[in-house]
């Protein structure tokens, strides 16, 4: 069940590589750390013992996109 959760991962590895532009390298990103918070909080839950990781999972979820509109934001300025 482990690899229902990583494919999806490696394939956002694979958009960031592949990405023509940085528009589709920040998708890539954004995605990747959305998926990695996602997971994040599915093995808290598939692990007993690991409650207090789904308040790290959900704060690596909201940095993590906020860290992409502020580099989206960085990205724009330096087009214009």
């Amino acid at each position: 069940m482990n690899w229902i959760l990583a494919v999806p991962l490696v394939l956002s590895v694979i958009l960031v590589v592949l990405g023509k532009n940085r528009w589709e390298k920040l998708l890539g990103i954004s995605s990747l750390s959305t998926k990695t918070g996602v997971l994040i909080y599915a093995l808290s839950y598939l692990v007993p013992g690991l409650s207090q990781v789904r308040d790290v999972a959900i704060f690596y979820l909201l940095a993590g996109g906020s860290g992409v509109i502020l580099f989206s934001y960085f990205l724009r300025g330096r087009k214009e």
